[in-house]
């Protein structure tokens, strides 16, 4: 019953949240079902997994109701859930900005973490105010009465194969209907059906399906249990053919028990017809004959409808899962010895779901293992986001490889540690660090200012290696502040803070080693609190640390600096550094604000490592005297390529050697090869990886190494010297979190290639008259896969590939999955031209910067310039001339932002013949001709 409002009330609060557009405010809430809900699949055995609980979203602004079934309810399956509607949003246009929910699970610190990432605000009811949550309420009432409606009166009219375990599938009927809105995908193609066999069979319907057009619907085949998505179908709302004897239409309703919610007994059966009297009546009933399938069913939930009903949110089951059925061992025929043959599991799942799937696909169904569509759909998703985010994390291999390595852990994950013992060290080395220059002041809580929370403290602890031997040389424990429980506008506002990018500093370094330049790196030592606290903020005492003062329940700390872990601490202290460098004469230079420059010194600065560039290294050391001076505490860590472990050798011919032995050795050794063959290529020219989901995992072969530690290793290498190897590393660390045995063999493959190139790196020698080139490249939908195409959003996407030299030396590698699907050929190739150049252009301008300032640089151009070479003439075109065609004025304005430098000459964009373009080894693995001959142009051997 609907609570009505007083009369006497005024109505100019009746809503919780006003909003004037969809997104602008969310109602969340979710309900719980004891009644374990069926999974429907498209193929392979059923599972046994079920719904037990469901995530509602409703629309302030245009009502829009959106649900998203869940196994549990859990922190994870609820982001899950949160993830699902926001891409469905996204995909109409819509920005979610502000969600509105009851405590619960949208209290936990993941859900808040998530929404705080996505710069969306939370607003959360009283403590069993659930009425303050009334628009998910009513959603919810809503939705599961008429989910039982529907549900009971499909029961009471077949009862014979409607079960209350598909109310997930009522519930989102629910929703459809009230809403008559869904997304539109592509129909999945049918199967072909023999020529004189039946062309319609009932089933039974599960409603609209969620990745399909409005007008098809997920139908269950009732014979296998599988569910598939079909638009061909007429609907029987009155169950009119299910009332059909068996001599006209043969039903055999087996899905219930393939599913494991009923269990099958091979006992003989007998059919019993009783006159049933109700209770408390006098009147007989008709007499009712039991169907052969229900009497050959034993424990089936009960039909009560009573038990059934949902209320305040939560369905109430009518029965236990059963468990899963023993099929009995069919006979596979005679062999020519006379014995009978047993089918295996999979020949007799191919056999039983033969009519399902048509003769022409039987051998590629059968070897599947079992996928849910909902399942299958939204993991490949998360692995895909997943791996988007990776390639950026790959850019900066320093980092990567310690992320790989498994070396930076919570307090709580270091103390389970075998080196626990260090950690503590490293602690007690970090507290007394932060006292002996007074960084905070013990007070007691009575003195917070009324209104302010104190934030919480997170130990961040970290291992720090040798990137060549791996051993370990340091170990670093750091305090932080909790920046998530930041409030914006209260204890932070700009966040801002800019960072050079690793093949920057390459670039620079190469620049260096080109012209004979003096290099040195400083780092900068516990460098956020040099800087002083922004606002006034106050935290817990940190995890394992105690004071004689009193305890954390009655003392927290007053910051009195910049503490890692805020939100704002990046910002803070690069403008507090840079006011530092300015005292002391150095300039920022206008292109890059982490370059600085002072007479013939240039200082690039990242985040709290920096690296000085000078012909005269008296210069640089009176450039860390007074930096040193200016109050930076700062520590001089000698040449970088000490640092970054590559060893640079000058020949008497005048090129220089760029090479990583010592970690190519440590890689052969993880991965222990011993004698094997050696490979030509790093990867097979004829496999492309995939997920590769029906292959044993890789922790169950027999593999002796540590997927995640060599990937790192072999990201840095490829980062560093090796570019010849990037596209097969970056096939492999696509699946660093769920490998299998493919991914493991792959690993092998590119070591037995690295144990054949130990010697190889990068050779350098430059050329004065050469400026930039830019060689650029893209496979066009080279991931696609027949098998994979249906799930996996990576294979409708294209693959770029990059180099970029400079006087003849490579300075500049990358391949890298395209962001979005290019139509066509030509758009992926200019997807990549355009991403390429996105990273040409900063160091054209910081190159012409410093000529202007009178610095060396290793050629005799006037005017830094960029010659691009492109093998696709569609893409010359659309380079060269503005002209939009049907074809290609979809294409976003962000991809034509370099035209104004070909208008003004300083890029000019030539073609080259598909031999000859070198990045054509960052975008496929090649066969041995063609990848030899454009790692001859690209590593010089």
């Amino acid at each position: 019953m609907t609570k009505v409002p007083w009369r006497t009330k005024s109505k100019a609060n009746s809503h919780v949240y006003e909003a004037t557009a969809p997104g602008q405010c969310v109602s969340v809430d979710q309900l719980q079902s004891t009644q374990a809900g069926f999974f429907a699949q498209l193929k392979g055995h059923l599972t046994t997994k079920r719904y037990t609980a469901a995530t509602i979203f409703v629309d302030h602004f245009s009502r829009l109701r959106y649900i998203h079934l869940m196994t549990a309810m859990t922190s994870e399956e609820t982001i899950q859930a949160k993830q699902a509607f926001e891409r469905f949003a996204a995909d109409h246009g819509v920005a979610i900005k502000h969600y509105h929910t009851d405590n619960g699970r949208f209290a936990d610190n993941a859900f808040k973490q998530h929404c705080e990432q996505n710069r969306q605000t939370i607003s959360y009811c009283g403590v069993n105010a659930h009425f303050q949550n009334g628009v998910a309420e009513r959603a919810i009432r809503d939705v599961t009465e008429t989910a039982r409606t529907m549900l009971l009166h499909a029961k009471a009219r077949w009862p014979a194969c409607v079960h209350l375990c598909l109310w997930p599938y009522a519930l989102r009927n629910a929703v459809h209907v009230y809403n008559i809105f869904a997304l539109q995908n592509d129909l999945a193609a049918g199967n072909k059906i023999p020529k004189w066999s039946p062309r319609a069979r009932l089933g039974l319907n599960l409603g609209p399906s969620p990745n399909h057009a409005r007008n098809v619907n997920l139908v269950l085949n009732l014979s296998t249990g599988l569910c598939s998505p079909q638009f061909h179908c007429r609907f029987d709302d009155f169950f009119e053919t299910t009332q059909l004897s068996s001599s006209d239409v043969e039903v055999q309703c087996s899905w219930k028990r393939l599913s494991g919610f009923a269990t099958y007994n091979n006992s003989p059966t007998q059919r019993i017809n009783q006159h049933v009297r109700p209770i408390g009546t006098n009147q007989a009933v008709a007499p009712t004959q039991d169907t052969e399938e229900d009497a050959s069913f034993t424990n089936d939930i009960s039909d009560d409808v009573n038990d059934s009903l949902v209320s305040e949110g939560v369905m109430v089951s009518e029965g236990a899962d059963a468990p899963l059925p023993s099929t009995p061992a069919a006979s596979a025929g005679t062999s020519s010895r006379g014995r009978v043959r047993t089918m295996s599991r999979a020949m007799q799942d191919s056999v039983s779901q033969r009519s399902f799937y048509g003769e022409s696909n039987m051998h590629y169904m059968q070897a599947l293992q079992a996928v849910t569509v909902e399942e299958a759909e939204f993991q490949y998703a998360l692995d895909h986001d997943f791996h988007l985010g990776l390639q950026d994390r790959m850019r900066h291999p320093i980092a990567f490889h310690a992320e790989m390595m498994g070396d930076i852990m919570y307090f709580h994950q270091a103390m389970q540690q075998d080196d626990a013992d260090e950690f503590v060290k490293a602690v007690v080395k970090e507290v007394n660090g932060h006292i002996e220059h007074n960084r905070w002041q013990l007070v007691h809580r009575d003195q917070v200012p009324e209104g302010i929370d104190p934030i919480p403290s997170v130990w961040s602890m970290r291992r720090k290696r040798n990137l060549t031997t791996n051993e370990v040389t340091k170990y670093k424990s750091r305090l932080n502040i909790h920046g998530g429980k930041q409030v914006y506008g209260m204890n932070y506002f700009e966040t801002y803070a800019p960072v050079v990018t690793w093949f920057a500093i390459r670039c620079m370094i190469a620049l260096a080693v080109m012209e004979g330049l003096f290099l040195r790196q400083i780092d900068f030592i516990q460098a956020y609190p040099q800087a002083p606290i922004e606002t006034d903020m106050y935290m817990e005492l940190p995890l394992g640390i105690e004071t004689r003062h009193g305890n954390s329940k009655d003392h927290v700390l007053k910051l009195l600096a910049n503490l890692y872990g805020q939100k704002q601490a990046g910002r803070v202290w690069n403008g507090y550094m840079v006011e530092k460098l300015r005292s002391i004469g150095f300039k920022p230079s206008l292109i890059d604000e982490c370059v600085f420059y002072r007479d013939d010194v240039i200082f690039i600065v990242y985040v709290d490592d920096g690296i000085f560039i000078s012909g005269d290294d008296d210069s640089i050391t009176k450039a860390i005297r007074d930096i040193s001076k200016s109050g930076l505490e700062i520590e001089d860590q000698g040449h970088p390529a000490d640092y970054v472990g590559v060893a640079i050798k000058k020949h008497p011919n005048g090129y220089y050697e760029f090479n990583q032995r010592a970690l190519i050795d440590s890689i052969i050794d993880d991965v222990n090869i011993g004698d094997a063959y050696t490979k030509p290529v790093p990867a097979k020219s004829s496999v492309i990886l995939h997920h590769h989901k029906d292959s044993p995992p890789f922790s169950d072969c027999d593999f002796h190494f540590n997927y995640r530690s060599v990937t790192g290793k072999a990201n840095y290498l490829a980062q560093t010297t090796r570019p010849d190897i990037l596209f097969a590393v970056h096939q492999i660390a696509k699946f660093s979190s769920d490998p299998r045995k493919e991914h493991g063999e792959a690993i092998i493959y590119l070591v037995r290639y690295l144990k054949k190139t130990r010697d190889l790196g990068l050779r350098f020698k430059p050329d004065l008259k050469s400026g930039f080139e830019c060689y650029c490249d893209a496979d066009f939908s080279g991931n696609w896969s027949k098998t994979y195409a249906m799930y996996d959003p990576s294979t409708a996407k294209s693959r770029s590939g990059w180099v970029v030299f400079y006087a003849r030396c490579p300075i500049i590698f990358a391949s890298r999955l395209q962001s979005q699907v290019a139509l066509s050929t030509t758009e992926a190739e200019y997807i990549a031209l355009s991403t390429a150049l996105r990273d040409v252009i900063p160091i054209m301008e910081l190159f012409g910067e410093m000529i202007k300032r009178g610095h060396k640089v290793a050629c005799n151009e006037p005017v830094i310039y960029c010659k691009v070479f492109e093998d696709n003439s569609g893409a010359l075109e659309l380079a060269r001339l503005p002209k939009l065609r049907p074809r290609t004025k979809h294409i976003n304005t962000c991809y034509h932002h370099f035209r104004e430098h070909v208008r003004k000459g300083l890029i000019k964009i030539l073609p080259v013949s598909t031999d000859d373009q070198i990045a054509d080894t960052l975008t496929k693995p090649l066969a041995q001709n063609a990848f030899c001959r454009h790692r001859q142009a690209l590593c010089g051997r």
